[in-house]
């Protein structure tokens, strides 16, 4: 998930619970999220979803709800998102598509 200048266009977060991540991590990950790269809240633990804007603010920190894909499907699905620009709204409809 690399551009053209070697940067990376998004993230996925393979959080605890419902993509859950420390106060430290929010912070960097909205930093990130600030300059225009992807970041998608997934967890790693076997059953559940990723709400959005149930435990962490997503739409004040720019950031996508995985839904029910895990970190694993939640980065191929990126991946395929940034083949074509999207906005953050129509990244976050693809997750609640799957």
């Amino acid at each position: 998930m690399f551009g053209r200048q070697g940067g990376a266009k998004g993230i996925v977060i393979a959080g605890d619970g419902n993509g859950n991540m420390n106060s430290a991590s929010i912070e960097a990950a909205a930093r990130v999220a600030e300059q225009g790269i992807f970041v998608v809240r997934s967890s790693r633990v076997p059953t559940g979803t990723v709400g959005r804007n149930i435990e962490v603010d997503d739409d004040r920190l720019g950031f996508i709800a995985s839904d029910e894909l895990n970190p694993a499907t939640a980065r191929i699905l990126l991946m395929l998102a940034l083949m074509k620009k999207r906005s953050l709204k129509d990244v976050q409809a693809l997750y609640y598509a799957c």
